[in-house]
């Protein structure tokens, strides 16, 4: 500071300007040999302050700096007037006891306790592997007849002890399952998404771009946002919307001169359920020099070369209201497209994700995609797969990698063992199910819906259109989207979560419903009419949910 002479004793370090309580502030901090002083002028008398003394610490009076506490209760307080607080549900134990009730009149009869066992329609074990005992069964005898299960942990990250030969190999193994030179082992998909996004070398000319479909995982944009492109540089285009992706992208190349553009998607998203036009958007990209980024977190188990034709929707399950939004969806392939692409295979089998269900892994488009293993495949951890270069630059520069532990030796057989289960009869046996499950529920829905237009007409529920296992209805309005649930979950016993706002858009909050290989025909009907049944009775008593005002 200028105004302090700098000698041997005394160094300026730096000098700051605010405001507190609408009083401004200009705080001089200098080192000396013995203490750190700072320097306070213009401050209101009535203001306290904090100093940090040589011999006396920290020193902190109340009035100046509010409680940390405070401020977490407010920010709590304030989602919980907007109706978005999130909270951990109670789980259910085989003692716990609900009231069940004939849903034919709307819950008014006599009431009786039951055991709770709750159905499962939320989680994204979508092929039933992660409970499945015959799978525990296979892991634990793959387990035990390693050399290193003398470690329950990896012991440090993979760049110190927590490296091993069978690391290596599943990485080999991988990288050749999904048709990629090389590929490296993550903690999660959430890792290995913030790794790739925030360490890649962006040039600081303002010419390079990152293009998001605007429904991506948050993963994704907090790895865009931890990394080193400007603010101005990452730009959004309509969720699926081909046409719109080359709008972005011809701006992007008209003030640009030789930039680097990396467009990100998600091959299956997780919030609606549809399938990306991943071929369109790779011929887009080779077209316009772009490389593509795609994350397959739910495609992975649930599609591959041998369930081409699951794709995309039948027809014939489109409600009123939705056709419009199947034009976003790619052309139908048939069993004939899935014969061809398996041909082009050697000794891999299905489920390995939706690039390989339309033979785009060797697209020249393709920059990488991460495969994550929490959902289909039952365990834990995350892959992603590129080139030797790109893997080589992880090892280096991804954060997450590099100074996480490494997965334990049990994820890692976990993993081996989960793609031999996913890849063989027993994936596509698994498979069969879960679409078929996938058609009932959307034929049920359909025709209920229709029954409840013609009721109500004006009625804001929906359907997305979505031929994947993760299905959603919308259900506008935080509060009647819990109040649903609720019911579906205390009355039904049925395991299903309301999304709300601001996890999705407002207008836009849904019941979100994964069906799976261990669900029944049975439950479904079950789900469908309850569901339906819970969606008149949120119209008929809206005072239970606060609604009258809009009905």
């Amino acid at each position: 500071h200028p105004s302090r002479p700098t000698n041997a004793t005394t160094l300026p370090l730096l000098g700051i300007v605010g405001m507190h309580r609408n009083h401004p502030y200009h705080i001089i901090c200098h080192i000396s040999r013995n203490a750190w002083k700072p320097d306070f002028r213009h401050i209101s008398p009535s203001t306290s302050i904090m100093t940090h003394h040589h011999h006396g610490g920290l020193r902190q009076q109340s009035r100046y700096f509010a409680s940390m506490e405070d401020r977490l209760r407010a920010q709590l307080d304030r989602r919980r007037r907007e109706g978005t607080l999130r909270s951990l549900i109670p789980l259910p134990s085989p003692t716990t006891t609900c009231e069940a009730a004939s849903i034919d009149d709307g819950g008014t009869s006599s009431l009786r306790p039951q055991p709770v066992t709750m159905i499962d329609f939320a989680s994204n074990d979508y092929l039933g592997l992660a409970r499945c005992p015959r799978q525990h069964a296979l892991v634990q005898s793959a387990y035990s007849g390693l050399s290193c299960t003398s470690s329950l942990g990896a012991t440090g990250s993979r760049l110190l002890s927590g490296d091993s030969d069978l690391a290596r190999l599943l990485e080999a193994n991988l990288a050749k399952v999904h048709n990629r030179p090389a590929s490296l082992l993550f903690n999660s998909g959430y890792d290995a998404n913030l790794s790739v996004l925030s360490s890649l070398p962006y040039r600081h000319d303002g010419d390079d771009a990152i293009v998001m479909d605007n429904l991506v995982h948050n993963s994704l944009i907090m790895g865009v946002r931890m990394g080193r492109l400007a603010n101005d540089r990452v730009f959004l285009f309509r969720h699926n919307d081909v046409a719109d992706l080359k709008r972005v992208l011809d701006e992007v190349l008209a003030t640009s001169s030789s930039p680097s553009i990396l467009v990100v998607v998600e091959s299956v998203y997780s919030m609606d359920g549809d399938v990306a036009p991943l071929k369109e958007i790779f011929n887009l990209c080779q077209e316009k020099g772009a490389g593509v980024m795609v994350d397959e977190a739910h495609g992975l188990g649930v599609y591959g070369h041998t369930n081409v034709q699951d794709l995309s929707l039948d027809a014939t399950t489109c409600i009123v209201g939705v056709e419009e939004s199947i034009g976003s969806v790619q052309t139908a392939p048939t069993m004939a497209d899935s014969n061809k692409i398996a041909a082009a295979y050697d000794n891999n089998n299905g489920g390995t994700g939706v690039l390989a269900a339309l033979n785009l892994e060797r697209h020249p488009a393709l920059f990488c995609s991460v495969h994550t293993f929490g959902k289909a495949a039952g365990c834990h951890g995350a892959v992603v797969a590129g080139s030797e270069t790109l893997i080589s630059y992880l090892v280096n520069y991804a954060r997450p990698f590099v100074y996480s532990t490494a997965l334990p030796p049990h994820s890692l057989v976990s993993i081996q063992q989960t793609y031999k289960s996913m890849m063989g009869p027993e994936g596509e046996s698994r498979r069969r199910i879960v679409f078929q499950l996938v058609k009932l529920f959307r034929a049920e829905m359909a025709k209920g819906l229709v029954v409840l237009n013609e009721q109500f007409p004006g009625l804001e529920f929906d359907m997305l259109p979505s031929p994947s296992p993760i299905q959603a209805v919308i259900v506008p309005g935080n509060e009647r989207c819990i109040q649903v649930c609720r019911y579906l979950r205390d009355v039904g016993g049925l395991d299903v979560y309301p999304i709300r706002s601001p996890t999705v858009p407002k207008g836009m909050e849904r019941i979100r419903i994964i069906l799976h290989s261990h669900n029944t025909e049975n439950e479904v009907h079950q789900l469908t009419k309850m569901l339906l049944h819970s969606l008149r009775r949120s119209l008929l008593l809206p005072d239970c949910i606060g609604l009258a005002s809009k009905l």
